[in-house]
């Protein structure tokens, strides 16, 4: 079987952003399972710079953050699509606690054809309401899952009848041939739409995955000293790295590594004489990232 990649909602480098639409004031972290299980398989069969900040800022831009609640059911397929990606919504008719429902049977075929599963699962052992999760494998009556919220160990494996005791709602993944046969994709394109929605998320600006007056405005001085661990380190890393100015790890924290990798995009790039590793609230090189 071959593993997606497995982010966690809880994950400092995103937990506390906001995934939340006007009148309430939930995060990643608490209300943003759908975005991470959709980072998890976009990112291990398309490209390595989604994440679930990358999932999270489409779907508040798509209107897929359900009120007091987390994604909408319509949420998986669509985000799919986007990246090109078959997922597939099996049943409309919760199942919770109807284990002889035949969707179990079509779900379980897709496990053991080697593709992958989101689950919304409902009350028990993965969650005591509603949470989405990822089955990637099956073997010996076990179903093998990637949660994202808990990496307890009856949470990543446990008994297919269990399982689909609480499972309500399900999406088959269809992971490609080569991603079956040689593992999980490394490297792969960062869209600049995705770019812009990250740092539209991250400054708080309005998410459109348009560049604009207003999303620079809200931009904010990012280096070694200032706003070294701000949210919008991630998406700086992972523009600078996908054009081949940064090298280090996609960690969020602003240190020798992006100062260099600032420094040499000044000087290469915008032609500065003397680069400051600093990129300024609304300067040069945000209007230059931006695509402004």
């Amino acid at each position: 079987m071959t593993k997606p990649v497995d982010y966690k909602q809880t994950d400092g480098k995103w937990g506390s952003l906001k995934y939340a639409v006007q009148g309430e004031a939930s995060t990643i972290k608490s209300a943003g399972c759908g975005p991470t299980a959709m980072a998890d398989v976009l990112s291990a069969i398309v490209s390595t710079y989604i994440d679930p900040v990358t999932c999270a800022a489409w779907a508040l831009q798509n209107g897929y953050k359900a009120k007091g609640g987390g994604s909408y059911y319509t949420y998986p397929a669509a985000q799919g699509a986007e990246y090109g990606v078959s997922v597939r919504r099996l049943n409309t008719s919760n199942v919770y606690g109807n284990a002889g429902s035949g969707v179990h049977a079509e779900a379980l075929a897709a496990l053991q054809a080697g593709n992958w599963l989101i689950a919304c699962m409902g009350k028990g052992l993965w969650t005591s309401s509603g949470h989405y999760i990822v089955a990637y494998g099956y073997r010996d009556g076990m179903v093998y899952i990637n949660d994202p919220a808990s990496s307890s160990a009856a949470r990543a494996c446990n008994n297919w009848d269990t399982f689909k005791a609480q499972v309500k709602y399900y999406w088959a993944v269809e992971v490609p041939e080569h991603i079956k046969a040689g593992g999980i994709v490394s490297g792969g394109e960062y869209r600049q739409a995705d770019f812009v929605r990250e740092v539209q998320m991250c400054n708080g600006a309005g998410i459109d995955g348009k560049a604009g007056p207003k999303t620079l405005e809200r931009t904010v001085t990012v280096s070694r000293k200032k706003n070294s661990r701000h949210h919008v380190v991630l998406p700086l890393q992972k523009k600078l790295r996908s054009m081949g100015f940064y090298t280090g790890g996609l960690d969020g924290i602003a240190g020798p590594q992006f100062e260099s990798a600032v420094n040499r995009y000044q000087t290469q790039v915008l032609g500065y004489g003397k680069a400051d590793g600093e990129v300024t609230a609304g300067g040069r090189m945000w209007r230059s990232l931006l695509g402004l």
